[in-house]
């Protein structure tokens, strides 16, 4: 009788840590997923992600003021040959942030670093954009075992760009996002969001942005003052030990403070191939995606 109970004692326990090792797995956020819309915890924050295909997995960070939408263009393609997951990172749409709570390079470098644990599906193919592509760095620096091959897009690591002695250090994010947040104190979100992709892209490219493109960025607005949290930890001799693949990939007409950083990112790194996407901005993967979808599976398959 005794052993009895205790093997009922031992399979209630099992089918409870089952139960919640279940829960763990399906928390929701507490916001309204948009439809095929996934959420994933990992860190202690519901990761909301898009998927599509099958075969090796692709994962997909996006920059500043953008969210998993931003690679639309890149998913079907990839679902080809590859199972592609686009993910938001934290407090981007689809959450309706509005500032509050821990936001940095560091922090979001650690949920993908969990997220990709939880995928259980070993290193990955990472790809990151612009300010996606700081984090994709971070993520191959203190967890190269996670990362198969490193894509860095228009990658806006700024710590890599030399200063002379003496100078005071301009930080751009932070410059930028003083000057949104200004905006938005002010109640003018639109003239916010103008200054900051224009101090990236150039003048008039707020106003070259498709309407959906602006309802998007709209959508992220708030991030941009959360920036005021990054602070950059990966430098120079850092990207140099990188051991796996890594490819850079420039838009023709990316920003040439962008085409600096990359230049400083192969002398970190020589072995880095360069792919220049002809007719394309720093939004390469919208303004030429065949060109980027075909230097991204050429990468990956080999």
């Amino acid at each position: 009788m005794e052993q009895s109970l205790s093997r009922f004692g031992v399979i209630t326990i099992s089918i409870t840590m089952l139960i919640l090792g279940g829960c763990e797995t399906t928390l929701r956020p507490s916001w309204q997923l948009p439809t095929d819309v996934k959420s994933l915890e990992a860190n202690g924050y519901p990761i909301a992600y898009v998927e599509r295909g099958s075969g090796p997995t692709v994962v997909l960070v996006h920059g500043a003021l953008n969210d998993y939408r931003t690679w639309a263009p890149q998913m079907e393609a990839l679902a080809q040959n590859f199972r592609v997951v686009a993910l938001s990172l934290r407090h981007y749409y689809p959450e309706p942030w509005k500032g509050d709570g821990e936001f940095s390079l560091k922090l979001h470098a650690s949920d993908v670093e969990a997220f990709i644990e939880r995928l259980a599906v070993g290193p990955v193919f990472l790809v990151g954009w612009s300010r996606g592509g700081t984090v994709a760095v971070d993520v191959a620096r203190s967890r190269p075992n996670l990362v198969r091959k490193l894509v860095l897009m228009d990658a806006a690591v700024y710590a890599v760009l030399p200063r002379e002695q003496g100078t005071p250090k301009d930080d751009p994010v932070i410059r930028r996002a003083k000057g949104t947040e200004a905006f938005f104190r002010r109640a003018d979100m639109e003239g916010g969001l103008q200054f900051f992709v224009d101090d990236i892209n150039g003048p008039g490219a707020w106003s070259r942005l498709p309407e959906s493109q602006r309802q998007l960025r709209r959508e992220n607005a708030w991030t941009i003052v959360g920036q005021l949290g990054d602070v950059e930890t990966v430098a120079c001799p850092d990207i140099g030990q990188f051991k796996m693949p890594v490819l850079l990939l420039e838009g023709e007409n990316s920003p040439p403070h962008l085409k600096r950083i990359r230049a400083e990112i192969q002398n970190c790194l020589a072995s880095a191939r360069l792919v220049i996407v002809p007719k394309a901005n720093h939004q390469m993967h919208q303004t030429n995606p065949p060109e980027v979808n075909a230097a991204l599976i050429k990468f990956i398959s080999e």
